[in-house]
């Protein structure tokens, strides 16, 4: 006997209340608080996958970081591009300004093959703690820091249409950084993105690699976004690692793109990159010679209690 599509679907949506019918009733169990909020120690290991349905992942970790970037084809934990995270500034009158990483701190353990190492600059000031709470396909971090002057959160999702395949497998993850400001003043807010072009080649995948970095980052600009298109065109266009990554942001009139850090020797380039941010609100004019590590900048001014 044929079946037809909402046949298919009112049987399907039925089998979970049947399958949930048991002989015997179960033993107690602790309830679980719903949505699951995690905070302390627990931010350390908690993340929650982002991307869509079979399109690869970028994990949320408990901190306000993205770890876990398994978007070439094949499981990948622990793989992450280099600077890699936002960071904000905020300025109020009579106050100096104040330049986070939009990240909470670093929790143990401390682990790595070179203990933390140097791409997630751990060294630079992060935020003092933060509250995850999780309900997939949607996740929110509430930042805390008695010094910061405004309240910083985070909603990070997976566009999911149920029952549609196609609009649900997405490559794309969205970030909101949600800005509340309690103070009797105006403050002025800078939000930018850091990350260097992921596509270097790998030498566990057969992928052969350049002569040279080949690696670009290519400002794209249009009425409802701007951001930049990162590519390696020294990679074969078949490599299991090659293809694009888009970092955009929307309102592209308060828009400030580079297409890389200061270029300089040893780990001078985080270095000159903080203390532009620091010292300028709009970030300026883009560095004579940029590297690799690209950046979308947005400023606002929040009103008092807004």
């Amino acid at each position: 006997m044929p079946t037809d599509r909402r046949t298919f679907l009112r049987t399907t949506a039925a089998l979970p209340a049947a399958g949930a019918v048991e002989a015997q009733p179960r033993a107690s169990q602790p309830s679980i608080e719903w949505p699951r909020v995690f905070r302390g120690p627990a931010l350390a290991t908690i993340a929650m996958p982002l991307g869509g349905v079979a399109a690869g992942s970028i994990s949320l970790g408990g901190r306000g970081q993205l770890r876990d970037w398994e978007i070439f084809n094949r499981p990948d934990k622990g793989n992450q591009p280099a600077f890699a995270f936002a960071s904000i500034r905020a300025e109020t009158p009579g106050r100096r300004p104040v330049t986070r990483i939009a990240e909470a701190r670093i929790l143990p353990p401390f682990e790595g093959a070179t203990g933390l190492g140097s791409n997630n600059v751990p060294g630079m000031p992060r935020l003092a703690s933060a509250v995850f709470t999780s309900s997939y396909p949607m996740a929110r971090i509430d930042f805390e820091d008695r010094r910061l002057p405004v309240r910083l959160s985070l909603e990070a999702f997976t566009p999911i249409f149920p029952l549609d395949a196609d609009s649900s497998g997405l490559p794309a993850a969205l970030l909101r950084y949600i800005v509340r400001n309690p103070g009797p003043a105006a403050a002025k807010v800078s939000l930018c993105f850091s990350i260097d072009n992921p596509f270097r080649s790998a030498p566990d995948t057969g992928a052969a690699r350049p002569a040279g970095d080949a690696r670009r980052n290519e400002p794209r600009r249009d009425d409802l976004l701007a951001g930049l298109v990162m590519t390696n065109p020294g990679l074969d266009a078949a490599s299991p690692v090659a293809g694009e990554f888009v970092l955009a942001a929307l309102d592209p009139a308060a828009c400030t793109v580079w297409r890389g850090w200061p270029r300089s020797r040893w780990f001078n380039s985080p270095m000159l990159f903080w203390d532009a941010f620091k010292e300028d609100a709009k970030l300026g004019p883009e560095p004579q010679e940029p590297g690799t590590v690209g950046v979308v900048h947005l400023m606002r001014e929040i009103p008092a209690g807004g």
